[in-house]
């Protein structure tokens, strides 16, 4: 009776374990990449060999180059000496270009912090631009589902400090910054 007892105190922690492991299986979709020859390390589970089956786009360091790279770039307009905006005269001109990299809900609170409209045009703020993706870094791919993936990365500059940036990209024909979160 005694050795039954003892081998049943071990099947239930064994099968907890076994579970954990099997469910750790189904939900990692992470990929690394280095930023010194931006070589992905990817783990790979069955649910996302079923996802690439299915001929979903998979998002590339070169499609996240690009698009943080884009945003950035719509992001820090062109000014004359008074901060006037050059090539926009409307907060809504401004968020309909960054539809091109983004969505307007993600956009808008950027525009609506760097930029204001006045009667005579759009002003920018004269401040810095915020903590961003540094293409030189590594980060993290993680797959959220068939057209979802978060980039995070973990950052530290001299103005900024240390920080987390977790950038949302979602594929919808093409690839767009969906969700922006600093930690």
């Amino acid at each position: 009776m005694k050795k039954h007892h003892m081998k049943l105190k071990w099947v239930i922690p064994i099968g907890i374990i076994t579970l954990f492991l099997l469910v750790g299986n189904l939900t990692v979709n992470k990929e690394q990449v280095f930023a010194n020859d931006h070589q992905q390390i990817k783990t790979l589970s069955s649910v996302k060999e079923v996802v690439k089956t299915q001929g979903e786009q998979e998002l590339t360091h070169a499609e996240v180059i690009n698009l943080t790279n884009q945003f950035m770039d719509i992001l820090v307009q062109d000014i004359d000496a008074n901060y006037k905006v050059i090539h926009f005269d409307t907060k809504d001109e401004l968020l309909r270009e960054f539809e091109t990299v983004t969505t307007k809900e993600t956009a808008q609170e950027f525009v609506d912090f760097y930029y204001s409209e006045e009667a005579d045009g759009m002003y920018i703020l004269p401040t810095e631009t915020p903590p961003w993706f540094l293409e030189e870094n590594d980060y993290d791919m993680i797959t959220v589902d068939a057209s979802t993936v978060k980039v995070v990365q973990d950052n530290h500059t001299d103005l900024d400090g240390n920080y987390s940036l977790e950038l949302e990209f979602t594929f919808d024909n093409d690839w767009k910054i969906t969700n922006i979160i600093y930690n």
